[in-house]
């Protein structure tokens, strides 16, 4: 294994850090560079920095276990539409890889009318994961710290009403988990094939991104095959965007897929005689609790009027609100987009006997009052 490459105050600070979350920290994930990165991307503030990593590291290890996602077959049907992106080192930016996104011709409000929220963010989550896991052998490889190019071709891109609720919705609050959840992982992100409405997109976009993100994007002009070119050997750009019997790029990625219509969602809301409501002020949370004993399925349907957030965890004792203080069973998501289109459909086995407590969070609104339609039973 070849050394890693910190200067001696980054590992210092790396070394502190780890005994800070050595409770939660997984041998898959304790690697120099993983810990580093969540150190730059806030300031090198511990103080910061120690919350974030472990609510990440307790996401990590709940019942989704991302540090197994990678080595998963890749067959969520989700991934039949969206493809794989990732096509190899770029040898023009060192240690980064090419990851290709297909922004325009991905049909995501398909998407969005066939899955529901967490099955998108369950599949989304696995191309997250084999992107850092690529990351992490390139670090092993080498030494020194590497990153993802995220290269978006918006090719097809309709500026409408879709447009406009997709990225003021599920768009941004997936952007912002990748930036919550997958610190300094992307090295940039560059636009590519951008249409004529590109300035008004830019607008609208640029005030919803993190901070740090917005500071990594690009976006390339009309010569923009010349240009990406810059960042990355022809080899790992994608052969249809060869023109005029040109053959510069060669990487064979396979195209997008629409989803149906014929199979879009289209079921009442009503969820039958034992649906219940609950409301969640503005800034507010609540709890819905249920007990289950040890190798009971935890089932549930859920339904939300706005954006909100979701997660199930156990406890022994029934009056306990700090998320911090349970075990989180399935992962909380701080925010989805809502109205949900397709209502929450999942379950979970129960590892012990115990009270689990769902998470239903308006924490983010200043208005707006989330009415929560559920059905859950173990």
């Amino acid at each position: 294994m070849v050394e890693t490459t910190l200067t001696l105050e980054e590992r210092e600070m790396v070394n502190d850090l780890r005994k800070m979350v050595k409770d939660e920290l997984t041998p898959s994930y304790d690697t120099d560079f993983n810990l580093l990165r969540w150190l730059q991307g806030h300031n090198y503030d511990t103080k910061v920095v120690v919350p974030k990593l472990r609510y990440h590291l307790r996401f990590r290890k709940s019942c989704w276990n991302l540090d197994e996602m990678s080595k998963r077959p890749r067959d969520h049907p989700i991934q039949s539409h969206w493809p794989y992106g990732i096509t190899s080192v770029s040898e023009k930016i060192e240690n980064t890889i090419i990851n290709i996104e297909q922004a325009g011709p991905n049909d995501y409000w398909g998407m969005l009318q066939t899955h529901s929220v967490t099955e998108v963010m369950k599949s989304r989550i696995q191309d997250l994961e084999i992107m850092l896991t690529e990351v992490m052998k390139l670090e092993k490889a080498t030494g020194k710290q590497a990153s993802i190019i995220y290269v978006l071709d918006l090719n097809s891109l309709n500026f409408d009403k879709r447009l406009f609720s997709l990225v003021t919705g599920p768009l941004k609050t997936l952007t912002q988990f990748m930036s919550d959840h997958y610190v300094e992982l992307f090295k940039y992100f560059i636009i590519v094939n951008a249409p004529s409405f590109m300035y008004n997109l830019w607008r609208l976009i640029r005030p919803l991104l993190p901070e740090r993100t917005k500071g990594k994007v690009r976006i390339l002009g009309g010569d923009w095959r010349e240009q990406i070119l810059e960042y990355s050997q022809p080899s790992a750009l994608p052969d249809f965007w060869n023109i005029d019997g040109n053959v510069t790029f060669t990487a064979k990625i396979l195209p997008s897929v629409k989803f149906d219509e014929k199979l879009y969602y289209r079921e009442d809301y009503i969820l039958g005689d034992t649906c219940q409501q609950v409301t969640v002020a503005a800034g507010k949370t609540e709890y819905v609790t249920i007990f289950a004993k040890l190798g009971a399925t935890l089932k549930w349907t859920i339904h939300a009027n706005g954006e909100f957030g979701f997660g199930v965890f156990c406890t022994d004792d029934e009056n306990e609100v700090d998320e911090s203080k349970m075990d989180m069973v399935y992962p909380q998501i701080t925010l989805m987009s809502g109205p949900t289109v397709v209502p929450l459909k999942d379950s979970v086995f129960c590892k012990k006997s115990g009270i689990y407590k769902f998470w239903l969070s308006n924490r983010h609104a200043w208005w707006h009052t989330l009415k929560i339609q559920y059905d859950i039973s173990a």
